[in-house]
């Protein structure tokens, strides 16, 4: 008997919503609304100026490398075609969950007009993921292994099991540089058969997905308030695991799991100060894309509408 897991994947987010109710209502009995109010209303101008322009550069370094993956797929160099997509694509995917479905859903309606066929999207797609997967892998790899001490406090674990996990990591990390290297074969993944990249642009990849990350953690970081207690390198991990959480709960914009887990990671700041940075984070980092890329989606579609009735 065959299992299809997809059919599973509503009941996972289910049962993982149930949990993040659970420990939110552990911690949040009593707080005030007023008070979750008054943290977002004192957050300083020059913080948040500087997380919009985080989220931007987070933005601009995606679509530069849909841009790049684009071209390796069909050889067409569309820059701009590809960061227009990002925009659209990524913000709209977090919002309706299952980011990978709903966001290449979206990528095949964009990329089929240029000419894709749904193997290159796919391949694309894949492609897109890997600069993020490795650059996640490696940022919290290495911060868990230079920030130990802080990670255990954080993590509730023994600083010799961070130090395991840091260097098992570290060896998936360095592995995949040696199949990058010595590889030449492509990689079968049911009908998408994915070249691997060589090691120069794998470096390439790491760098963009690192780079990326760092400005999605300044982000969340800048508006984070003094009892955080903390340098931004080591709060790095501890948004890495908790981004990702979010992100394979598959729950809508990992909602509630970004802040269960927060909430349990970082127990030195007041519950009502935390919710409400990262409710200002949302609204910068997930709201306003999502506004942005609604109304360019829409202006798209729009266009084609007029090209199909002028033809």
């Amino acid at each position: 008997m065959s299992w299809n897991l997809k059919k599973f994947a509503p009941l996972f987010g289910l049962a993982v919503f149930a949990l993040v109710l659970f420990v939110l209502s552990k911690r949040l009995g009593d707080i005030e609304f007023s008070d979750i109010v008054q943290q977002i209303r004192s957050l300083p101008l020059p913080a948040v100026i500087g997380a919009m322009i985080c989220c931007a550069g987070a933005y601009l370094l995606v679509g530069l490398y849909e841009g790049i993956a684009l071209h390796r797929v069909s050889g067409q160099w569309r820059v701009w075609y590809a960061i227009r997509t990002t925009v659209i694509a990524n913000p709209v995917g977090r919002a309706v969950g299952v980011a990978l479905v709903s966001g290449g859903a979206l990528r095949y309606r964009f990329y089929s007009a240029l000419g894709l066929n749904a193997r290159q999207v796919g391949s694309l797609i894949v492609l897109m993921t890997m600069p993020y997967l490795l650059g996640v892998g490696w940022l919290i790899d290495v911060s868990l292994l230079v920030h130990t001490q802080a990670a255990s406090q954080a993590l509730g674990l023994s600083t010799a099991t961070v130090l395991i996990l840091a260097c098992v990591g570290l060896v998936k990390d360095f592995g995949w540089l040696g199949v990058a290297k010595w590889r030449r074969e492509p990689i079968n993944l049911k009908q998408i058969q994915l070249r691997v990249p060589s090691l120069s642009h794998t470096f390439l990849q790491i760098a963009l997905g690192i780079a990326q990350i760092l400005c999605n953690t300044g982000i969340l970081y800048l508006l984070m308030p003094p009892e955080i207690n903390m340098s931004w390198p080591e709060f790095i991990p501890l948004y890495c695991i908790a981004f990702v959480a979010g992100q394979i709960s598959n729950v809508p914009a990992g909602l509630g799991v970004l802040e269960a887990v927060l909430l349990m990671m970082l127990p030195q700041i007041p519950p009502a100060k935390l919710l409400g940075t990262v409710l200002a984070y949302r609204a910068i980092f997930e709201v306003l894309p999502l506004l942005v890329g609604l109304a360019l989606w829409g202006a798209y579609e729009a266009g084609r509408v007029k090209r199909k009735l002028s033809a």
